[in-house]
């Protein structure tokens, strides 16, 4: 049992070939565990093909060092599965660009490309192109 009770929210659906989070943080390491098995069953949908991530995230999205460094390694056995990109959206943010650096910094450790946006259809577009092109190459 944990020390600690999870800090943090997330919602996940699958669209296509896009698994689709939202949250609103900060996230403790309990939270991201949490996450991580609750993300599982929804991974098994999208087994075979490229797939990509949209993010959007809530207030704060600060994870503390030790689920950053979970985060982080997630995404990369995530990638072994197909993960190709993650798309984030910054909401309701007092501070959404450290906020950004924060989590550019998760995703470059990870070795996922990731990118900012302000709006969901643009953040769906560049998503569907980096699972296209994922597509063609394993094709």
């Amino acid at each position: 049992m944990s020390r600690f009770s999870v800090h943090g929210t997330v919602n996940l659906d699958i669209t296509d070939s896009i698994l689709v989070v939202e949250g609103r943080g900060p996230w403790n390491k309990e939270s991201v565990i949490q996450g991580d098995k609750s993300v599982a069953p929804l991974l098994q949908k999208l087994l075979g093909k490229p797939w990509g991530v949209l993010v959007t995230l809530y207030g704060e999205p600060i994870y503390v060092p030790e689920a950053a460094t979970i985060l982080s390694k997630t995404i990369k056995s995530q990638k072994k599965l197909g993960r190709v990109a993650t798309a984030v959206i910054v909401v309701e943010s007092q501070s959404p660009e450290f906020a950004k650096t924060h989590l550019a910094q998760i995703y470059q450790n990870a070795g996922e490309p990731v990118r900012f946006f302000n709006e969901h259809e643009q953040a769906k577009w560049w998503l569907v192109q980096q699972i296209s092109q994922q597509t063609k190459v394993h094709s």
